[in-house]
């Protein structure tokens, strides 16, 4: 992923009108140096609302703030609580009740529901997800969610699933997510906290471990174990098999039928490397815009976007 540098060295004084006018024409005339047309379309838009801005601010562009966006990067030993910081969601802050995770990386299209009432918006780096969250991924999506205890999932793209769980005291969790559709990579990290993966046929319960939970088309449910110990449970006979590196669980549409298989190392490498391609997806390109003011003082403002064909 590159950047793409817009050099807008128009000196601008916060005169409405004439001055504003020649603000956007110059702008938009040097727009011709990027080929791109929808990438014309996304910078168009930008520079329409930062008109905007400016007039009903009343605001001279050398006093405005760099708007600056930290790429998250899932790195195992980082603090969820910085990032939620950043977006200011620290803390009890927000419907006075502490969220499950936040969504660390992202490649679009990711929305979130909050209940069934609510629409879907597209979600963002460091969206915070509280219980009973619903989280959906597109065809070409993917997301990265880091729980409160820094455990990960990986959702692949046609995803649908739902995060429910409390917050205990001294930093244990409960959380249990309900796929139901898609797959996706829990990996979990937290030796306090405990993790549930229910589908409509299984649920694994899980407590230091790694495994992909995978939906079939004929909605038998399929586990795969990278390390640790996952108990898979059957739903309606209650029959229960322990998942090990290298062992695959398929538990029947009916919830009733459990099969154990050991796979290839090469098998789960190749699963693994599936992951990791999504993760080159979530790196945005960069548009970098660059304001010069009377002084000759110079502002930038990165915008962060994903290019989707």
């Amino acid at each position: 992923m590159g950047s793409t540098s817009l050099a807008l060295n128009t000196r601008v004084q916060f005169i409405p009108g004439l001055r504003l006018s020649l603000f956007l024409k110059n702008s938009l005339r040097r727009l011709r140096m990027v080929k791109s047309e929808w990438l014309n379309n996304i910078i168009m838009d930008i520079l329409k609302k930062l008109c905007l801005f400016l007039v009903f601010a009343a605001l001279p562009v050398a006093g405005m703030a760099s708007a600056s966006f930290s790429e998250a990067k899932p790195g195992a030993g980082s603090d969820i609580r910085v990032e939620s910081e950043k977006a200011g969601i620290s803390g009890n802050e927000i419907n006075e009740e502490r969220p499950l995770a936040i969504v660390r990386r992202f490649r679009p299209l990711v929305v979130v529901k909050q209940t069934p009432e609510t629409e879907w918006i597209e979600a963002k780096i460091t969206q915070p997800l509280f219980d009973k969250d619903t989280l959906r991924t597109g065809p070409d999506g993917y997301a990265l969610i880091q729980f409160m205890d820094n455990s990960l999932a990986r959702v692949r793209p046609n995803s649908l699933l739902v995060i429910r769980g409390e917050t205990r005291d001294r930093g244990s969790t409960f959380s249990r997510i309900t796929l139901e559709a898609g797959e996706l990579l829990l990996n979990v990290n937290g030796r306090q906290s405990n993790y549930e993966v229910q589908t409509r046929t299984a649920v694994a319960s899980v407590k230091g471990t790694s495994f992909n939970t995978k939906i079939e088309d004929d909605l038998s449910t399929v586990f795969t174990g990278f390390s640790g110990v996952v108990e898979i449970m059957a739903l309606n006979s209650g029959q229960t098999v322990n998942l090990t590196r290298r062992n695959r669980v398929r538990v029947d549409q009916r919830g009733e039928t459990v099969t154990l298989e050991t796979i290839s190392s090469s098998e789960l490498q190749d699963l693994q490397q599936q992951y990791d391609d999504l993760e080159e997806g979530t790196r945005p390109d960069i548009l970098r815009l660059r304001f010069m003011n009377r002084s000759g003082q110079v502002r930038e403002i990165d915008i962060r976007y994903f290019e989707t064909d």
